[in-house]
């Protein structure tokens, strides 16, 4: 993983943009849930001020500044990515729902950010199978435990393993989330059990009697299989 770069951020044009941006993005984030009064959406509140966290966003940047310095042509496209993640939760996670396509996209602009931080030490599978085309779903109600497999099941010091299966039908889609337990020294701000916490409430309130979740916390894994109803 990569180490924190609060302590000895970088400087430059591309950098000092990035930050401005994201700093930017957060300020909306805060300016939207502090509007927010319904007592209905606190959940939704209390998920949405976790999502890309200021970890994932450092960490990212991190990614992003190195890829610049490299010259590097993926650098555009991971700011690309991140910008397309920042849109989306600002200007879509309040619907009730959303495209199938959309959240899969952001799912995928997530996985994508997240393989910066990979080595040869991590094995990773990520398989979807089924059209999400004419389908919804509530946003951001999956990645909460795709992001779980990355706090954990990330180390620069230990081999890792982590497999997410997302399987759409017509009427159904399945997420199947499975990581080794290598990185288990993450700070409070870091850890999610908050984060899943609320997204098990997000998913009774949501989808009363429409979903299935079984979780999985073995001693060295984390399974996650979740079966939703599709809107």
């Amino acid at each position: 993983m990569m180490p924190d770069i609060m302590p000895m951020l970088p400087s430059g044009p591309l950098f000092n943009f990035l930050i401005i941006f994201s700093l930017s993005f957060l300020l909306r984030v805060n300016q939207r849930m502090t509007s927010m009064q319904n007592e209905n959406l606190k959940t939704e509140i209390s998920y949405l001020k976790a999502q890309i966290n200021p970890h994932f966003l450092f960490n990212t940047l991190n990614s992003v500044y190195a890829l610049a310095l490299e010259k590097s042509d993926s650098a555009p496209e991971a700011i690309l990515k991140l910008s397309s993640m920042m849109r989306y939760v600002v200007t879509e996670s309040s619907r009730e729902t959303v495209s199938l396509e959309k959240e899969m996209d952001y799912i995928k602009n997530y996985i994508n950010l997240q393989q910066l931080r990979m080595d040869g030490e991590n094995s990773f599978s990520f398989i979807v199978t089924g059209s999400p085309i004419g389908k919804s779903i509530s946003p951001l109600i999956l990645i909460p435990f795709i992001e779980n497999a990355f706090k954990y099941g990330l180390n620069p010091e230990r081999e890792s393993y982590i497999a997410i299966n997302i399987d759409i039908t017509a009427h159904e889609l399945t997420l199947m989330v499975k990581n080794d337990k290598v990185n288990l020294q993450l700070s409070s701000e870091e850890k999610s059990e908050q984060g899943l916490e609320n997204t098990v409430k997000r998913l009774d309130y949501l989808y009363p009697d429409k979903h299935k979740l079984l979780i999985f916390d073995e001693e060295h894994t984390f399974t996650v299989n979740l079966s939703i109803t599709l809107l």
